[in-house]
């Protein structure tokens, strides 16, 4: 009964101190630096990096929910990157992710909110190498922190840096000596943002 009665004072601490605003919208332009980990095996095995730095954009409507303290953000996000070339190899990758952001209430003057949050969805990643082309579709996940500028009664400035994830995958192909080969491919990404949020 005991264990009853606080997580009712809780709860309703909680919902005393939080309420719900309006939805929003956000849109962002991002500098992509791919950091991708292959691995090969077969005939010769190696590892070695794909990395290339690329720009991107993403588009993201959600909700928010209001805190004492800070504000609890939530949102669908649509990503895409430009497509990475290094030696005759190029790779592209999208996604769709579900995020939740945390930002933080300083209580000063400052129009300033720092922000932390992490996001899971689905990814798609499409590999061209010569003759070899694959589209692969899995987990996407995504973990970064950042900052939000009020610039305007309802406008925010939202500058971010983000570590970004994409299912790994495997590619089998014959290779010299009519040899069975692998390629064991991790797409990886550091995202560095700068967009623009309006809540409604």
């Amino acid at each position: 009964m005991k264990k009853f009665l606080l997580l009712t004072c809780i709860a309703f601490f909680t919902a005393a101190n939080a309420y719900a605003t309006g939805p929003y919208v956000a849109a962002k332009a991002k500098y992509v630096i791919t950091k991708d980990e292959v691995k090969a095996k077969g005939f010769s095995e190696e590892k070695s990096k794909f990395d290339d730095n690329v720009w991107g954009g993403s588009f993201a409507f959600g909700g928010i929910i209001n805190y004492r303290y800070g504000d609890l953000r939530y949102e669908f996000e649509y990503t895409q990157n430009s497509t990475a070339k290094k030696r005759g190899v190029k790779v592209r990758t999208q996604g769709l992710l579900f995020n939740a952001y945390y930002d933080f209430n300083l209580r000063t003057y400052l129009p300033i909110k720092p922000y932390i949050g992490a996001g899971v969805g689905w990814g798609h990643t499409e590999f061209v190498a010569d003759e070899l082309s694959v589209k692969n579709n899995g987990f996407a996940a995504q973990i970064g922190a950042g900052i939000n500028i009020r610039i305007l009664s309802r406008t925010y400035l939202d500058l971010g840096y983000r570590y970004m994830v994409y299912d790994d995958f495997d590619i089998k192909y014959r290779g010299a000596n009519n040899t069975n080969q692998k390629v064991e491919y991790r797409p990886r990404a550091h995202e560095i943002a700068l967009g623009l949020r309006y809540e409604f």
